[in-house]
């Protein structure tokens, strides 16, 4: 069975013998369509009139899962070029970031996902940020040295990232970049290095006792880096400072930021009883309601909701920023908090003494009155 994506990546049309085996699913000669398999997605595409839905290895085969069921022939089939394109750069640019990282820095790669929108590298040590960028940098270069991707099939001597059992095992199949990496794998890749056009690497995670690196390459890395300019060209506008001076700046706000919160809450504590004091007081079955809403954060709610119930003897409902609290001594506070979900949409419950929770949309005091009343 012969895998044309391996030796000819940039064949995307081409006329194959279909052999059908049932539910809607074929095999074809040659094939065309990279499975999921090697942490890559699936090519995408068509066999005739047939939508490709899914290509899979099963029992040693490359399956095509189809929307249509086709009889035995020939048909053209047509892979989709800008997502074997978007693959095939994401999958080039691992193994050269892979292949970086190992004979600079020592790191092992031993996990891998092309994902559609980002792609991962897991390595076996941890590392930081100016080793992630130092990883960069000599990945772009070997991009703008435009070397040559090679495929040769039967080299023992190649390391394997990828588990390469499934169809024709017995043939190693290896791809080389230069003096940058040259591993076992089965993923569709560029003719080129410059055709990846860019990579970026996004972020890095801690990943047990190793890291885990978020890229991507060519047009992603491209959308990735406008948006990311935008938004520091707008920050700096905003502040009007340069993007260096941006992480220290944001810093002192956000400290900035922290203090005033906790002041806020320490005034509105301070005002809980006389918020107490005026809250909207209504009967109900001859229980005393009091009522208040948006007067304090979240976090006070339940001490305000407590002070009312004290104070008049009976139930406290307070709402803040969507989120409610009701104490009480006379009436069942969830059956009290289940009438308002029903009412306006949220979750939460309790007990009959105190109950809390989340309502959806602008909750008024009118509205709460006309709920609790009905």
């Amino acid at each position: 069975m012969k895998r044309l994506y391996w030796t000819n990546p940039d064949v995307y049309e081409i006329e194959v013998k279909v052999t059908s085996i049932g539910d809607c699913r074929v095999t074809i000669e040659p094939v065309v369509f990279h499975p999921d398999e090697g942490g890559q997605q699936p090519d995408r595409g068509t066999i005739g009139e047939a939508e490709v839905l899914g290509v899979q290895i099963i029992d040693g085969r490359v399956v095509h899962t189809l929307d249509r069921p086709l009889d035995d022939g020939e048909y053209v089939a047509q892979v989709d070029r800008e997502h074997r394109l978007q693959s095939a750069r994401q999958h080039t640019a691992q193994h050269i970031i892979s292949g970086v990282a190992e004979k600079r820095f020592g790191l092992k790669t031993v996990g891998v996902h092309i994902g559609a929108d980002t792609c991962t590298v897991d390595f076996d040590k941890k590392i930081d940020w100016q080793t992630a960028q130092a990883i960069e940098r000599d990945s772009m270069g070997a991009v703008t040295e435009n070397i040559a991707v090679e495929t040769v099939f039967g080299d023992s001597d190649a390391r394997s990232r990828f588990d390469l059992k499934g169809i024709e095992s017995e043939m190693i199949r290896v791809v080389k970049i230069g003096e940058y990496d040259a591993s076992a794998c089965c993923g569709t890749h560029v003719r080129r290095t410059g055709d990846i056009g860019i990579i970026r690497i996004l972020d890095i995670e801690s990943k047990k006792e190793g890291t885990r690196v978020a890229f991507v390459a060519g047009e992603k890395a491209l959308e990735f880096s406008q948006v990311e300019t935008y938004a520091l060209r707008e920050l700096r506008k905003l502040v009007k400072c340069s993007t260096a001076e941006l992480p220290m700046l944001f810093q002192k706000a956000t400290g900035s930021a922290k203090s005033l919160s906790k002041e806020l809450e320490r005034l509105q504590g301070l005002m809980l009883p006389g918020l107490a004091e005026s809250a909207e007081i209504i009967d109900i079955a001859g229980s005393k309601v009091g009522i208040q809403v948006d007067a304090v954060s979240g976090k006070l709610a339940g001490k305000l909701a407590a002070l009312i119930a004290n104070k008049i003897d009976g139930t406290g409902i307070v709402v803040s920023e969507g989120t409610i609290v009701i104490n009480s001594k006379t009436l069942n506070a969830n059956d009290l908090l289940a009438r308002l979900k029903e009412a306006f949409g949220g979750k939460g419950g309790g007990s009959p003494q105190t109950a809390s929770g989340k309502l959806d949309g602008t909750v008024t005091m009118k509205g709460i009155i006309g709920v609790i009343r009905a």
